[in-house]
């Protein structure tokens, strides 16, 4: 009821292959709960943006309710929407690997959610607060990568420390991501206290990890965005009021909005 499924990726010998066959997207509409259906991707794509993600997936409900998968879960009946991610949000290895089965023959990959920092998902043990449990990170990360015919991604937020950050990326691509996006702000970072995104944090990781995508905030950094080299930037809240502002191409100055807002 999904629709006809998408071809699979291009094959790939590593993760900046994957990136090149995706079209190497600059720009990306990240996963906003209730707001990332098929509609307004389709919309972001009319203005610049190259990779589109779907609202958060609940993988509990999507294994347990049909319903839900029908009514959360909307890809492009003709299969021509242009590449796409499918964020996953759970700590069940097993559920999730059902729930990214679901999905596999509809994207171009399955993205795990470790960055939400809203109480629900403290309450549902899942997003930015499994950052706590780094060898369940790891594992949930493994488990998708060898259960899915699909590339595997994660989205993560910063951990307390640096070092810390650096090293579960590490681990995140070596059990098997093949795109990590880094929002450069802590889970305590959060509605009235989120502050300034750490874009120095995520230079460190783009210095160690290969394949990553960043994110940040509202206000630009300090110096542009290019300056950090990560393959591409998320854009997320802002993009709701207007979504004319990701109209990239007719703006001569990329770090005026290359910094964004995640959840």
């Amino acid at each position: 009821f999904f629709g006809a499924p998408m071809a699979p990726p291009a094959a790939a010998s590593g993760p900046w292959a994957f990136w090149r066959s995706l079209g190497s997207p600059r720009f990306v509409c990240a996963p906003m709960v209730d707001q990332s259906e098929l509609a307004f991707r389709s919309l972001t794509r009319q203005l610049g943006v190259g990779l589109a993600y779907t609202p958060m997936l609940h993988a509990r409900l999507m294994v347990e309710h049909p319903a839900y998968r029908t009514h959360t879960f909307d890809p492009d009946p003709a299969g021509r929407e242009g590449p796409v991610f499918a964020q996953l949000a759970g700590h069940d290895p097993a559920v999730l690997l059902e729930a990214g089965r679901f999905v596999q023959g509809h994207v171009d990959a399955v993205d795990l959610n470790f960055g939400c920092p809203q109480a629900i998902a403290r309450k549902g043990r899942y997003g930015a607060f499994l950052l706590d449990e780094p060898e369940l990170v790891v594992s949930l990360v493994g488990a998708l990568a060898r259960g899915l015919d699909v590339p595997v991604t994660a989205k993560v937020r910063l951990l307390p420390s640096l070092d810390a950050t650096v090293q579960l990326c590490e681990r995140m691509v070596d059990a098997g991501a093949s795109v990590l996006c880094v929002h450069g702000r802590t889970k305590e970072q959060n509605k009235h206290r989120s502050g300034s995104a750490h874009w120095s944090a995520v230079a460190a990781v783009v210095a160690v990890v290969a394949v990553l995508a960043a994110e940040g905030a509202a206000a630009p950094p300090a110096r542009p965005v290019s300056a950090l080299s990560p393959p591409s930037i998320l854009r997320t809240v802002s993009s709701l009021s207007p979504p004319s502002i990701l109209v990239f191409s007719s703006v001569s100055r990329p770090s005026v909005f290359l910094c964004v807002i995640f959840f």
